[in-house]
């Protein structure tokens, strides 16, 4: 089959796998909200994680395990941990389609990551674009006319974090597979998140297990698919697919707590989206010759 598809649809289509795995990991993490620390839930998660990539990536031998960016992943891995707690805590906290409209600003703070890491100029619109952006993050959490939560700042925080680890992505997917990338990143975190979730920890009990591993399948099958898209494809033909989260955070947030995103979440969504996307193509314009 991956022979009739050519490597952007390909890309584009494990993003839009990615935005499945996302939303329905975070459905199931509210659904446990409050029963177990974000610290013990980031744990279970690169701990399962691990399991689920070892026999992936030692199909191969022990050989396929052999980085020359050792150091990057490390940095990747701290970054991560950040990443996964801040998630788990938003999601908790913010109801989950508002959560995910948020998440599009991530290619807003991609921009940032390109100037900062790989030494890209940033042309007046996409500077405008990254405002128009932000904008759209006012719209959806109203200062002043509604309450700005830890968990809406860990939303926004969540987002810069993984705009981060996206650019990490891309440079090193110049040496290493997107199955050894994300093996890296979940193991090197499992030592980093112990201490943690040891002084937070509670026993889980036998009824919240299928849900504990959904959370950690999920989250480790969308960050795969990431990695995947990202390596087959530019920013401009898989971001798009990201928008889908909209309607199926929509559609599970409903099914499962009776919330529907409002005008304002819909609206500052498209805001945020349209200016990501805009951004996006500024990039792809400033490369062609």
């Amino acid at each position: 089959m991956t022979g009739l598809l050519s490597a952007p649809v390909r890309g584009a289509l494990w993003m839009l796998l990615a935005s499945f795995c996302y939303v329905s990991s975070a459905t199931l993490t509210r659904e446990l909200a409050g029963a177990y620390s974000v610290f013990e839930l980031t744990f279970f998660r690169c701990v399962i994680a691990v399991f689920v990539l070892a026999p992936l990536v030692l199909q191969g031998g022990i050989r396929k395990l052999k980085t020359k960016i050792l150091p990057l992943h490390c940095a990747r891995s701290i970054i991560t941990y950040t990443a996964i707690v801040l998630w788990f805590y938003g999601t908790e906290h913010v109801p989950v389609a508002d959560f995910f409209a948020i998440q599009f600003i991530t290619p807003i703070f991609t921009i940032g990551c390109a100037v900062l890491l790989l030494r890209e100029r940033v042309g007046v619109k996409s500077w405008v674009a990254a405002v128009i952006g932000f904008a759209g993050v006012l719209i959806i959490i109203r200062p002043g006319l509604m309450e700005v939560t830890w968990g809406i700042g860990a939303a926004v925080t969540t987002a810069a974090s993984y705009a981060l680890i996206n650019t990490l992505i891309k440079i090193m997917s110049r040496h290493d597979s997107p199955v050894v990338m994300s093996f890296y990143a979940n193991f090197l975190v499992v030592p980093i998140s112990v201490i943690p979730a040891i002084l937070t920890w509670k026993t889980p009990v036998m009824e919240d297990a299928p849900m504990l591993l959904g959370v950690a399948l999920f989250s480790t099958m969308a960050q795969l698919c990431v990695a995947f898209a990202i390596s087959l494809a530019d920013a401009r033909v898989v971001q798009p697919m990201n928008f889908m989260r909209m309607p199926i955070a929509a559609i599970l947030g409903y099914i499962a707590f009776s919330e529907f995103p409002d005008i304002w979440t819909w609206t500052g969504a498209v805001v945020i989206f349209g200016a990501g996307w805009y951004a996006v193509q500024q990039g792809r314009e400033k490369k062609t010759p």
